[in-house]
């Protein structure tokens, strides 16, 4: 880790009010799924075909062994997975043999997972090399600025858990109810039909198909 843990200096310009939007956050939300992106490509090109897994599988697994033994819904809850993607791969690495399910004595609807010997000899395996990643990913930053990122990271992860998955704080329903309506595009006050909006930038070197895959997407 770096030495450098002076505060940042934020030019007075800068300082924003906190209620003012930031006009930068659909292109930061675009960034943040291009990093996630980049941190996922490791896995894609040495271990995803090796031990047959996917980015899915392995969050579970990952997730799993530290927490010893846990609930499908719990795994949901702590990775931030939809349900049926935890289901399914919890489904491949039983089929594989390494994750065990048994029934939870004090509550028989409740199922509990746990890794299989196999399924902790890969996590051991796999586990040096999530911290050399981590190592050289966050090796530029300053303790202080690796505690900002952190609290920052856990901030956006607790507003997101704090709402629906239907929460219109989370959807354009006016988008969506044009769309019902057949309008392709919405009107300005002038009247005119305004432009659709711009996608992500596209990145260099890389084709339409992509190929870093994306976390969280089956293999």
């Amino acid at each position: 880790m770096s030495d450098r843990n002076q505060q940042p200096s934020t030019p007075a310009d800068e300082v924003r009010d906190p209620h003012h939007a930031h006009p930068a956050h659909p292109s930061l939300l675009y960034r943040l799924l291009k990093l996630s992106n980049l941190i996922g490509r490791p896995f894609f090109a040495h271990f995803a075909e090796r031990y047959d897994l996917t980015m899915n599988d392995l969050r579970v697994l990952m997730t799993l062994a530290p927490m010893t033994e846990a609930a499908s819904h719990e795994l949901c809850q702590v990775t931030g997975m939809h349900p049926m993607n935890v289901s399914r791969s919890v489904a491949r690495l039983r089929r594989q043999g390494r994750v065990s399910e048994r029934s939870d004595p004090t509550n028989r609807r409740r199922k509990i997972l746990s890794l299989t010997p196999a399924g902790a000899a890969l996590y051991r395996k796999l586990t040096p090399h999530v911290k050399v990643l981590s190592e050289f990913l966050f090796d530029p930053l300053s303790t202080l600025e690796a505690e900002i990122l952190s609290k920052l990271t856990d901030l956006l992860t607790k507003r997101l858990e704090a709402v629906d998955l239907n929460s219109p704080l989370l959807i354009d329903a006016d988008a969506l109810a044009m769309e019902a309506s057949g309008d392709r595009a919405p009107i300005r006050d002038d009247g005119a039909a305004a432009a659709p909006l711009p996608g992500p930038p596209p990145q260099r070197g890389e084709g339409a198909s992509g190929s870093s895959g994306t976390p969280g997407a089956g293999k």
